[in-house]
């Protein structure tokens, strides 16, 4: 059977916290199917809040769902962009497929009966009874009128083309012009809903600032853009109140204590009035740039409204204005400035595009580590969000407030090593640079053949399918595997202790090989998996070194009476060699998948199969 993806098991408690008050459940029957019934039912709510701009009360009272609906189980009319909405809620239990084609059918011709104004296919629903007057007005009345149509269903499938073409046929029908926008048709499946239920969904920035720009430049085309000279004190206020979400944009969060930042701070304490001559300055940039009307004409000073502001370059100048700065009462002159340059997104095709693009060019000029580019990577956002609903946090940008990882905390270094060892192949390429050269895997260059479809090594090891619970589940089995072999270590010398130190990551690379942590449902380890998992990691352990000897890495030498684990090699370039690697995982994988009722080899023979 197929698991559950982790975005379904959010998804209920969400819905039940916004909507338990304002959406009545089925009373009587089958308890199961009444929860469904209510989940489906308060996700149509859901949609008419998200997407509508509903409110919590206008989304629950928009609920038309139950007999007779026509396929439609939500309707709600915007007022502020005079906008129809209809919706038809499919909650999958199972969290992957599509609604029925039967179901979506049933919609389409819902709606056509909605458009064509043929209410009394609805005449049986009390609910659609009592918005039908409002919706009959909204439809007569003379005006730009949009209708908005959402199939919204709990599955990760995308929707199949003979569903879609229900609905091309239907905007065919009631449209004047092939560029007629007044009937449109969209879709919410499972990645939209969890966006909602994280706030992946929400900007990238921070809704509205306001800020005065001393010494201004103005640039209106092609894309609009400011800079000038901002108050320190004004910055420091910003940060007070709005935090690290500032940066959020920046591929970097404040470092805290670094030579870079300790030399910018001492600038702030002794030369703070020279602070925009020592310093690279801030770059931000905005959804909508607003300048006061007032001040359109005036070169001195410019007041303006950033809306969807986010600074993404200058993270380490804004966190050491936050420390090193006092904000004065009273009309104080600012004690200095820094330089800030905003631009406008609103004029771009692909502002999401252009504005990663002056993240990532504008932070070139800086040093930058090659984590904090990965850091960048979307996948590494979207597995964040994921996890957070279920309280488990991933620190994929290291900042000075990153705590350590622990049971609900886990950083972009643990998820880089576990992922690697995951997605580990027989040629021990990632295992290799795991214990050699881990920065390559953070690496976003292409490196391998433009006919490969993934080109880096950071994608390989983090492809755009891989699921949040089977990271976790992976950075878990980690854990055991790390603080076994360190404890194995602790406990031994000389060569044996070499041995636990570095041989931990083809260990773990057949731990997770092994014991599959795409696997099983659960997001958190049982405590049967935990002890399972420690038990095999000690014998796996064993398996290596009985290999290790049998292809000659290692000996056991008589040395005063006792015997002495010895190596020609150190195991530290033994583990640190590929080609050594791809030897010793293969013949580790093959004992370890030897046929349990087969007769026991010796640790030559072992390695001699292999």
């Amino acid at each position: 059977m197929t698991d559950r993806p982790i975005e379904i098991l959010a998804l209920p408690p969400k819905l039940h916290q916004l909507f338990d008050a304002v959406v009545p459940p089925k009373t009587g029957g089958n308890p199961e199917a009444n929860e469904r019934d209510f989940l489906s039912r308060a996700q149509a709510a859901f949609v008419l809040h998200k997407a509508a701009g509903a409110t919590i009360a206008e989304a629950g009272a928009g609920v038309v769902d139950g007999g007779g609906d026509g396929g439609i189980d939500a309707v709600y009319h915007s007022p502020a962009t005079n906008t129809l909405w209809l919706v038809q809620s499919k909650y999958i239990h199972a969290g992957l497929t599509e609604p029925d084609l039967g179901e979506v059918t049933k919609f389409q011709t819902g709606l056509g009966n909605v458009l064509a104004g043929r209410f009394e296919a609805f005449a049986a629903n009390q609910r659609w009874n009592a918005i039908r007057p409002q919706v009959e007005a909204v439809l007569a009345k003379p005006g730009n009128l949009q209708v908005r149509a959402v199939l919204c269903y709990s599955g990760l499938a995308l929707i199949s083309e003979d569903r879609k073409r229900l609905f091309e046929v239907l905007k065919q029908q009631v449209s004047k012009a092939p560029d007629d926008e007044y009937f449109e048709f969209q879709t919410v499946n499972l990645t939209t809903l969890n966006d909602w239920v994280t706030g992946g969904d929400d900007g990238r920035g921070i809704q509205s600032v306001d800020l005065e720009i001393h010494n201004p430049g103005w640039v209106t085309k092609p894309y609009e853009t400011i800079y000038g000279l901002v108050p320190l004190e004004q910055l420091k206020a910003l940060h007070e109140e709005h935090g690290r979400m500032l940066v959020r944009a920046n591929i970097r969060g404040f470092k805290g204590r670094t030579d870079v930042n300790d030399e910018i701070q001492k600038t702030l304490k002794e030369e703070a009035a020279h602070f925009h001559y020592l310093n690279n300055g801030l770059t931000a940039y905005c959804d909508r740039l607003d300048v006061h009307n007032l001040d359109r004409a005036n070169a001195q000073k410019k007041r303006i409204t950033a809306k969807g502001f986010a600074v993404i370059n200058g993270a380490q100048t804004l966190g050491s204005i936050a420390k090193c700065i006092t904000v004065p009462g009273g009309e104080a002159a600012p004690s200095g400035f820094a330089f800030i340059k905003i631009v406008s997104l609103e004029r771009c095709e692909d502002d999401r595009a252009f504005a990663e693009r002056i993240s990532r060019t504008a932070n070139f000029q800086n040093h930058v580590e090659l984590r904090d580019f990965a850091a960048g990577y979307p996948l590494h956002e979207q597995l964040a969000y994921t996890l957070r609903a279920h309280g488990i946090f991933y620190h994929f940008k290291i900042d000075e407030d990153t705590p350590k990882s622990d049971e609900e905390n886990f950083s972009i270094d643990d998820a880089i090593t576990a992922c690697a060892c995951l997605k580990n192949t027989n040629d021990c390429d990632f295992v290799t640079r795991v214990a050699a050269n881990r920065a390559s895997l953070l690496s976003l260059d292409l490196v391998y053949p433009e006919t490969e479809v993934i080109r880096s090594r950071h994608e390989r090891v983090f492809p755009p399918d891989l699921s949040a619970r089977t990271v976790w589940r992976a950075v878990q089995m980690q854990a055991i595997v790390l603080k076994v072999m360190g404890d194995s270590a602790k406990a031994a010398s000389g060569a044996t202790k070499a041995f636990y130190t570095y041989g931990r990551w083809i260990v773990l690379a057949v731990t997770l090989a092994k014991h599959r942590p795409d696997q099983g449902e659960a997001l958190i380890l049982t405590d049967a998996e935990k002890a399972d998992i420690s038990a095999k990691v000690s014998e796996y352990a064993e398996m290596l070194l009985t290999v290790a000897l049998g292809r000659g890495f290692a000996a056991y030498d008589q040395i005063a009476g006792q015997q002495v684990l010895t190596t020609q090699r150190d195991f530290q370039s033994v583990f640190k060699t590929q080609n050594d690697c791809k030897m010793l995982f293969s013949a580790l994988k093959a004992e370890i998948w030897k046929p349990q009722n087969a007769p026991q080899a010796t640790g030559e023979e072992a390695a001699g199969q292999a």
